[in-house]
């Protein structure tokens, strides 16, 4: 099979060799395996952008060791733990909120970072909008749409959403999910009364 000449920034070149290096690779194959990475996702429709922003998520997986499964099977099993404990279902959805608001406040310090974090993995995420708006003194408005279908889970998407929104220091100072994973939050500065 021929070879060509690509063109690539150099400074991305000599990380491309070291990482090849210490792990054994080539060049030649490291640069195969992501062309035929970006080809695919550019077939199935996605912009070039798509590669890094699974590459920023795979990331957040890995930290949280997170696992994959339907919707359907954590719609169902939010039901089930609602209908038996809700009081056991409210602390295990708490928990996971305080599991990952620790992690993003370890990735992103500010809000606007944690902007930025969201941004680079949102296209590959159920959510699907998040909107932020200011009000009167030091209240904003959220809105959080893609969290579930049911109210069960969408109730816990909204204990986890105000861990995340508690830990960059604003108190929830109203929290309504609803079916459809909508969940509207009210929210002030901590240092407000």
């Amino acid at each position: 099979m021929g070879r060509i000449n690509i063109a690539a920034d150099s400074d991305l070149i000599k990380e491309i060799e070291k990482e090849a290096k210490s792990r054994g690779y080539t060049i030649y194959s490291l640069t195969n395996l992501a062309l035929r990475a970006m080809l695919e996702m550019i077939k199935m429709g996605e912009d070039s952008t798509k590669l890094q922003e699974i590459v920023e998520l795979y990331k957040v997986f890995r930290d949280l060791d997170i696992v994959p499964v339907t919707s359907w099977y954590i719609e169902t099993l939010a039901k089930l733990a609602y209908e038996k404990d809700q009081k056991g279902f409210q602390s295990i959805c708490e928990g996971a909120g305080m599991q990952v608001a620790s992690y993003l406040r370890s990735r992103a310090s500010s809000l606007e970072e944690l902007m930025n974090v969201y941004e680079s993995v949102k296209s590959a995420l159920p959510i699907k909008d998040l909107k932020i708006r200011k009000l009167e003194n030091d209240d904003f408005e959220l809105r959080l749409t893609g969290t579930g279908f049911s109210l069960e889970s969408t109730f816990c998407a909204s204990l986890v959403f105000k861990k995340i929104v508690e830990s960059y220091g604003f108190n929830i100072v109203e929290l309504v999910p609803s079916p459809g994973g909508i969940i509207y939050a009210k929210a002030r500065i901590a240092n407000q009364s």
